[in-house]
């Protein structure tokens, strides 16, 4: 039986440098990465452009501070933070070894809050 998956041991913590948004969030959206998040586990935030209209096209890319050696499985879930927002999976969502990227499974609405909590498993 192996043993439990510690994430308190993993590389150094991400940073919002490590994450980039696509152009589907619109001009002016931002992005933060919560605090204790890193290569194995984590939570992005995304908050949607309020001056340009949002695209299905809203990525989000998490560059990995260390490759891993194999390429890892990786588990994503979004939430919002409209209480009438269906929580769901992001689309198409690959990682290799030194990223995991997806897309948001909803069309961004303007001034709305993302939320993406992340483990990846290698």
């Amino acid at each position: 039986m192996a043993g439990r998956v510690n994430a308190d041991t993993a590389s150094r913590v991400l940073t919002a440098a490590d994450v980039a948004i696509g152009a589907g969030w619109g001009g002016t959206a931002t992005k933060a990465v919560t605090t204790g998040s890193n290569d194995q586990r984590g939570e992005v935030v995304v908050t949607a452009s309020a001056t340009t209209p949002a695209q299905a096209t809203a990525t989000v890319t998490i560059t990995f501070a260390q490759a891993y050696g194999q390429t890892p499985f990786a588990v994503v879930v979004q939430s919002a933070n409209d209480e009438a927002a269906t929580v769901q999976a992001p689309r198409d969502i690959v990682v290799t070894k030194t990223t995991l990227s997806f897309t948001a499974s909803v069309i961004p609405v303007a001034t709305k809050i993302y939320k993406y909590a992340y483990q990846v498993l290698g």
